[in-house]
């Protein structure tokens, strides 16, 4: 008899609890990694490489074989393996759910490439390693049966591994970040094909029987747990998330059933033979990523189980490393053969991606990236260590894990020793302690949104689909959004509107991204500050047949808002964000506006509404035509505007014209760029050819005065005016109006147009075509990422 409450203690003492045991090394491994990662964040550490040296110092390796056998006695490990097992089902569970399977999904063919180059270079680099150490060096038995398990280890990339590195990195929502995973996505498709299959046919048809239907057996229970989770849990997900109101937090038992989900995935596949950790996987996979479900999980799961579960694995860990056992020989040989994979994958990874002209910065990042291992590694790293196979020669057992590692034994035959365990542990730490400090060196975070390929209306005119961002700031650009795309896009063409209502981050709340439901009315018993945005857009999509319309609510600080907006229109793939504005002398214009020109992944529009799209009435009710001109003085934002007046030239009720301004005297100081706008202007009249609707003036220009006085004379013939905003400062067309000009968010015709000063009533469109691109990637043949999607 035990009594806690009042300290009385029977027959037993309370040293023969293991719960004691387990908690002291927990709490040793939980202050080391503290202190190692308050030392080595200065470096550019990540948590990986603070945890592994924790685990090493509280094992066999600095304490010894007597004094680690005291900490960890068999009663403790017992209930860390138990504790260790909970905390791996839920991480990668939560790193499963990160996996945006619309991305990887979309793999191109550089991408394609490069996974299969970062498998299959280091596998035949290996093999050939392993031939050569194998007839040169002495080695135990026992090391060099070990070798084709570290061989093939070192040919694959762990998926989960790579999206934490991101994450730590905070690359995860960069192009650099997506190609890495669509890249090692198809390097784990390729290895577990070729390793399966490999090992298969390795022993002969002589100890396969052909009538064994093990395979059969494993490949349905496979099949049986993904249907569970796909037409079971999955559904049930989505009904929690229906029954959650906008904003709210996830109800406790929807959270705790999520909990019964994941630990009955575990259960499920323990039960039909596969890993435990499959059915986490899986579930994560399909599990909704979008508010709240997907904010729940990461707020309620991750930090318990980081600071309970993982400390225990680490703990494992160090206990399984002795870095007194490794030999001389050993250590050399496996190191060769890491190395040998390493740079084999490097310099395969280096020669694709310069042959299709990615950056060289980008390509030694990526090379880089594709080379790390993280804890999810370790994890294989032990499971062969202790994997053993309690079946005879003529039937083989397959092991499969995460979609990218398999193994096979046999005879009760260990497929790693001790000492090669540790020489992995200790090479995936110094990896991981060398090559992330070397990324964060080697690429600028600045360009995680400089794109692959053209975002644009200019490039993607021709796509079935037209895809905008539109930002609402204030209550009036709801009918402004609506009327302007409505006077924009040809008939019967497809159109995917995403909507972003911004509010500024007031009080102590955390910045988020709220996303709104159009298939659901609002209660009638609460109120929500997007009520108004969502009725209206939904009244929109119910009246166009070929619209979809999604609706957020970003609340962040002014200054990382601009995050949220090219992190939205890098993920929807849009080639144009339209941001309208009433103020342009605004502190929103100022700094998110700014921020949104410089960052964006694709062309910006920023919008002035004099009234002509700000009624609430459909604009086709109330005109019969919209009269538009284009300011053409040259350059690509200019050629991104008589790109979107030429799309709403594809509707019958619209009028163009075309004003080119023309400098008189004047040497085009760039002709490639000049050859560019004759080409557009050319293609541009040749396809409107016989059109009564469009018109085409060229204006004679010596001086920047003549220009202003042509543009005021023009304020009130047009219902819009559409201008790029970057010009060639030396051109005569602008020659004294830069120095009047104020809003450089405008650029100097913008700005000169949406002046206090200028009389016109037109509205103004002012467009800046994609910047932040990689050229070189854009004009290569080779490029798969040529085409806009």
């Amino acid at each position: 008899m035990v009594m806690f409450a009042g300290s009385v203690i029977g027959e037993m003492d309370l040293i023969d609890f293991p719960l004691l045991y387990v908690l002291l090394p927990v709490a040793l491994v939980t202050c080391f990694a503290a202190i190692f990662r308050v030392v080595l964040k200065p470096l550019g550490q990540v948590n990986f490489v603070s945890q592994m040296l924790a685990g090493i110092v509280l094992g066999p390796s600095c304490l010894g074989q007597t004094v680690s056998n005291k900490l960890y006695t068999m009663r403790s490990i017992s209930v860390l393996n138990v504790f260790q097992s909970l905390g791996l089902i839920y991480i990668l569970f939560l790193l499963s759910v990160r996996i945006d399977v619309g991305v990887v999904r979309n793999s191109g063919r550089l991408a394609i490439i490069i996974g299969l180059g970062a498998f299959f270079a280091p596998m035949v680099a290996t093999l050939s390693m392993w031939l050569f150490i194998k007839g040169t060096m002495d080695l135990d038995t026992e090391v060099y049966s070990s070798f084709p398990v570290v061989a093939s280890i070192e040919c694959t990339i762990s998926f989960h591994m790579i999206l934490t590195v991101l994450t730590d990195l905070k690359l995860l929502n960069s192009e650099l970040g997506r190609l890495a995973l669509s890249s090692t996505l198809v390097s784990n498709i390729a290895s577990t094909v070729v390793l399966v299959f490999g090992a298969q046919f390795k022993h002969g048809d002589s100890q396969l029987r052909l009538n064994d239907n093990t395979g059969v057996l494993m490949s349905l229970s496979s099949l049986f747990i993904i249907l569970v989770i796909v037409f079971v849990c999955r559904p049930i997900m989505f009904w929690m998330m229906k029954q959650t109101p906008d904003g709210k937090p996830l109800k406790q038992v929807h959270l705790v059933a999520i909990n019964v989900m994941v630990l009955g995935s575990a259960l499920l596949g323990e039960i039909l033979g596969q890993h435990y950790l499959i059915g986490p996987a899986i579930l994560g996979i399909v599990t909704p990523t979008s508010s709240p479900l997907g904010s729940a999980l990461a707020e309620k799961m991750e930090c318990f189980n980081w600071v309970v579960f993982i400390p225990c694995y680490i703990a494992n860990i160090g206990r399984l490393t002795d870095l007194n056992s490794i030999g001389r020989n050993s250590f050399l040989a496996i190191g060769w053969l890491i190395l040998v994979s390493m740079f084999a994958r490097f310099f395969a990874i280096i020669i694709i991606s310069i042959y299709y002209k990615l950056p060289i910065g980008d390509a030694i990042s990526l090379s880089l990236l594709l080379n790390c291992r993280g804890l999810i590694d370790t994890l294989v790293y032990a499971y062969a260590y202790v994997l053993k196979v309690l079946t005879s020669l003529e039937k083989l057992k397959f092991y499969a894990f995460n979609t990218s590692y398999a193994f096979i034994g046999y005879n009760n035959v260990q497929l790693m020793t001790r000492e090669v365990f540790g020489i992995l542990m200790i090479a995936a730490t110094l990896r991981s302690a060398v090559i992330t400090p070397l990324i964060s060196a080697t690429y600028d975070s600045s360009r995680r949104y400089v794109a692959y390929r053209r975002r644009t209306i200019q490039h993607s005119r021709r796509h079935p689909e037209l895809r905008i961002l539109a930002c609402i700031y204030e209550p009036d650009n709801v009918p402004t959004i609506v009327n302007i795309l409505e006077a924009s896009n040809r008939p019967q063409r497809s159109v995917a509107l995403h909507v972003m209502k911004l509010e500024e981050l007031a009080g102590g709340t955390m910045p988020q991204v709220i996303t709104h439901r159009l298939d659901r009315l609002p209660s009638s018993h609460k109120s929500n500050k997007a009520d108004p945005m969502i009725n209206a857009f939904r009244q929109y999509e119910e009246q166009k047949t070929h619209t979809i319309v999604q609706c957020f609510t970003v609340i962040a600080p002014y200054a990382t808002m601009h995050d949220e907006i090219c992190l939205m229109a890098f993920e929807k793939s849009t080639p144009l964000v339209i941001i309208p504005i009433q103020k342009p002398k605004s502190t929103f214009v100022k700094t998110v506006v700014r921020n949104v020109l410089q960052m964006s992944p694709c062309s910006v529009g920023i919008l002035l509404d004099r009234g002509m799209f700000m009624d609430p009435r459909p604009i086709f009710s109330r005109r019969l035509a919209i009269n538009t001109c284009v300011i053409f003085v040259g350059g690509q934002d200019d050629r991104e505007a008589l790109a979107y007046g030429a799309n709403m030239a594809e509707t019958n009720t619209n009028m163009l014209k075309i004003i080119r301004l023309v400098a008189m005297n004047h040497m085009p100081p760039d002709l490639t760029e000049e050859g560019r706008d004759l080409n557009m202007l050319n293609e541009f009249r040749t396809s409107t050819l016989g059109n009564k609707n469009v018109e085409f003036i060229e204006k004679n220009v010596t001086e920047g005065c003549q220009t202003a006085k042509l543009l005021k004379s023009i304020g009130n013939e047009y219902d819009l005016i559409l201008v790029g905003r970057r010009h060639n400062p030396n051109s005569p067309v602008l020659v004294g109006l830069s120095a009047w000009s104020e809003i450089q968010e405008l650029g100097v015709i913008g700005d000169l147009l949406v002046s206090s000063d200028y009389c016109g009533n037109a509205s103004v469109l002012v467009l800046q075509q994609q910047a932040s691109v990689v050229q070189e990637m854009i004009e290569s043949p080779k490029s798969s990422y040529r085409a806009s999607k």
